[in-house]
C-alpha cells in the first residue's frame, strides 16, 4: 500500500530527474504529478521483479517521451548564437559579492541545463540517467527497454555531442573559449534570462547531486571528457515541500481511497 510517506521518500529524486529533463520547475513539478498519478493507477502492476526506482523512472521516461512536444526544445547553433552575441561586461557596485556570485552560479547552472535542452529528448534522457543520475548500464536498459549494449552506444555518442560542444564554447570545460560566466552574467540578467528577484536553479551547495545520491565519479575520470559529467553532478538537488506534494495529490478523489491516511 502506497503512504504519503513513501511519495516524500521517492519524490525528491523524480522531481530532479524530471527538472533535468525539462529545464522549468513548474513543468518538472507537473511531470513529476503526472508521473505519481501513473503510478498509483499502476501499481497492482508492479512486480517487483525490478525496484521500485527503477519501475518509476521507466514510467517517468515514457510519460516524458509522449508529452515531448510541450516541452522546450533548443539546438546547439543557436544557443552558440545567443551566447556569442551576448555582450561581455563587468560587475561594478550593482550587486555586494554574495550576492554577485550567487548570479553567476544561476547563471552557469542556467546555461548547464539549457545546454541540455540542445539534446533531443532521448539524448537527454539517456544522458541523464547515465551520466548525471550515473545509473548503471543495467538498470538503465530496463529503464529505456533497450538492450544495455545498445544503451552504453546511445550513451557514448551523447555524451561525445555534449562534450564536443562545451569543449569548443564553454569556458568550464576549455579556459581557451571566450564564453565566461562571470563575463555574460551581466548581460544574461540585462536579457532577463536571469532574474535576480527569482533565483531558479543556484541554492545551498550542502545538497548537490553528487553527494545525496552518493556519485562516485569522483574517483573515476581525471580525463578531459569527463569534465562535464562532474560539473552537471555538482549542481544542487533540488527540493519541493514533500507534504504540500503529497497532499495535492491526495486531493484527487479517485486516488484518496488507496492511500493509508
Amino acid at each position: 500500500m502506497l503512504t504519503k510517506e513513501f511519495i516524500e521518500k521517492h519524490q525528491t529524486y523524480l522531481y530532479n530527474l524530471a527538472l533535468r529533463l525539462v529545464y522549468d520547475k513548474q513543468d518538472a513539478q507537473d511531470l513529476t504529478h503526472d508521473v505519481w498519478i501513473k503510478i498509483i493507477e499502476n501499481i497492482d502492476s508492479f512486480e517487483g521483479k525490478s525496484n521500485f526506482s527503477t519501475w518509476s523512472y521507466r514510467i517517468m521516461m515514457n510519460h516524458f517521451f509522449n508529452q515531448q512536444r510541450k516541452y522546450t526544445q533548443l539546438d546547439f547553433k543557436n544557443f552558440a548564437n545567443t551566447m556569442n552575441n551576448l555582450e561581455d561586461m563587468v560587475f561594478e557596485n550593482e550587486y555586494k559579492e554574495p550576492q554577485k556570485q550567487l548570479l553567476i552560479e544561476e547563471a552557469k547552472i542556467g546555461c548547464m541545463m539549457g545546454m541540455l535542452l540542445c539534446l533531443n529528448p532521448e539524448q537527454r534522457a539517456i544522458l541523464v540517467v547515465g551520466d548525471i543520475f550515473e545509473i548503471d548500464s543495467n538498470i538503465a536498459s530496463e529503464i529505456f527497454d533497450i538492450s544495455k549494449e545498445n544503451f552504453r552506444k546511445k550513451l557514448s555518442r551523447v555524451r561525445k555531442e555534449l562534450y564536443g560542444f562545451m569543449n569548443t564554447h564553454c569556458s568550464l570545460v576549455n579556459k581557451k573559449n571566450n564564453c565566461n560566466c562571470e563575463r555574460k552574467t551581466k548581460a544574461l540578467i540585462k536579457e532577463g534570462y536571469v532574474e535576480p528577484t527569482n533565483i531558479k536553479f543556484a541554492q545551498n551547495t550542502d545538497k548537490i547531486l553528487k553527494k545525496q545520491m552518493k556519485i562516485k565519479s569522483d574517483t573515476l575520470d581525471n580525463t578531459m571528457e569527463y569534465l562535464y559529467q562532474n560539473l552537471y553532478q555538482n549542481h544542487p538537488l533540488y527540493e519541493i515541500d514533500s507534504k504540500l506534494f503529497a497532499t495535492n495529490l491526495l486531493k484527487n478523489h479517485k486516488i484518496k481511497e488507496i492511500f493509508e491516511i
